[in-house]
């Protein structure tokens, strides 16, 4: 009996995998706590405070003129909605809403970054 390919008794693979975006750089308390909120509030989804401050991270590294200009779309313009037109202040604001409901000590773990990203500004 000829013998099978090592490849053919492995299970093939799906296709590809999203991850998440993770939050470097925190303790796994904030991390469990910031799941947990996640989990339990209806205005967030899994992953999105990563997402958020990813964002904001993006947004307080750009160049003053960049943004500006992002920002000043004048009032002509609706407010954007899509994923492409993000607003970045909003982000901010959710932001300090997630710091507000978490623990203390997470809390005061992740105002201690957006307070070095405001530095900035």
């Amino acid at each position: 009996m000829p013998r099978r390919h090592p490849a053919a008794r492995r299970p093939r693979k799906r296709g590809p995998i999203f991850r998440y975006p993770v939050m470097r750089g925190f303790s796994p308390r904030l991390l469990a706590d910031v799941d947990q909120l996640e989990l339990t509030r209806n205005y967030l989804y899994p992953s999105y405070v990563g997402v958020l401050l990813q964002r904001w991270t993006r947004f307080m590294h750009k160049s003053p003129y960049l943004r500006f200009r992002d920002t000043d779309i004048g009032p002509e313009f609706p407010p954007p909605v899509c994923d492409c037109c993000f607003d970045p202040y909003e982000a901010r604001v959710l932001l300090e809403f997630v710091t507000l409901a978490l623990p203390r000590k997470s809390a005061k773990e992740l105002r201690k970054r957006l307070d070095e990203l405001d530095d900035v500004y």
